[in-house]
């Protein structure tokens, strides 16, 4: 009950504002510590600015991109897995009661949806582990060469392959609505239903 009093919209709106708030006054420090580097003639990379904030940058992309979102991300589906479980073992059969005729299938359109949802979730902890760690990869192995003697023609490898991982990073950030139709009839029925149902402007 009290986590059902905190579901309202006032509330929602105040923290995503905040959230947000709070992420770009995080970050600004990339305002300053971003340099355009040349890493060959007529090659230039806006990246880290090279020494300790390009090891710190690391470890935090390595720490809160790449362990700890798939960890909790992991845990929390495990833990939706089983609050589902124990609701479709706590409901009472429809033989128990005296609405039997109103809820013939219900049960199994509840489980149905219920399937839709794991798969949904397990779907999107896949397609982010696949498209995040890349990019984790690669930093974890600009630390360990850090100190090594690199060529130039090197360098430049590094930097596309960089910027290539770093496309591959935000790749994932617009394709949870198409594997969601993919995978859930229930979510392509409600969004059907919502586009055809939107106000023209």
């Amino acid at each position: 009950a009290a986590t059902r009093k905190l579901s309202t919209r006032r509330l929602a709106s105040v923290s995503v504002v905040c959230i947000a708030v709070f992420w770009l006054l995080f970050h600004i420090h990339a305002l300053i510590f971003t340099q355009i580097l040349q890493y060959g003639p007529s090659y230039f990379v806006c990246y880290y600015q090279p020494g300790t904030y390009t090891t710190i940058m690391a470890f935090y992309m390595v720490l809160v991109n790449g362990i700890l979102p798939p960890l909790l991300m992991g845990i929390l589906g495990l833990w939706t897995v089983r609050n589902i479980r124990g609701v479709n073992r706590g409901r009472h059969p429809d033989s128990l009661t005296n609405t039997r005729t109103m809820t013939i299938g219900r049960p199994r359109i509840i489980r149905s949806k219920d399937q839709q949802l794991i798969r949904m979730l397990f779907v999107n902890i896949i397609s982010y582990i696949t498209f995040k760690c890349p990019l984790t990869i690669f930093l974890v192995y600009t630390q360990t060469t850090l100190n090594k003697e690199k060529s130039a023609e090197q360098n430049i490898i590094e930097s596309s392959i960089v910027q290539l991982t770093y496309f591959w990073y935000y790749f994932d950030n617009g394709i949870s609505c198409y594997t969601n139709l993919i995978v859930s009839k229930t979510f392509r029925t409600e969004l059907k239903r919502i586009l055809l149902n939107a106000n023209p402007f």
